[in-house]
């Protein structure tokens, strides 16, 4: 099982930068339009992942499944968002 970070950090930063944490949370399948340079199938691969992880957590909804990221990991998540915003300029 191949884990691809830059699509972790990709999801990761976009999440925060639209302050997806805590009770805002949006459907797996916006993040999939909003990074439509990689397939859903790899992005729900790596959304699982994250979830492992902790950075992640899932939020069952009456259209579907929502995702947002954990705050109590927001220390960590500043630090990959951080290196991403580095890693552009």
């Amino acid at each position: 099982m191949k884990i691809n970070y830059e699509i972790q950090i990709r999801i990761i930063y976009y999440l925060r930068v639209k302050k997806y944490i805590g009770t805002r949370h949006t459907p797996i399948e916006h993040v999939c339009k909003v990074l439509s340079i990689y397939s859903c199938k790899q992005i729900k691969k790596e959304l699982k992942n994250l979830q492992k992880k902790g950075f992640l957590q899932f939020k069952k909804t009456f259209h579907g499944t929502d995702v947002y990221l954990n705050i109590k990991m927001l220390k960590e998540i500043e630090e990959i968002v951080q290196i991403a915003k580095e890693k552009n300029q």
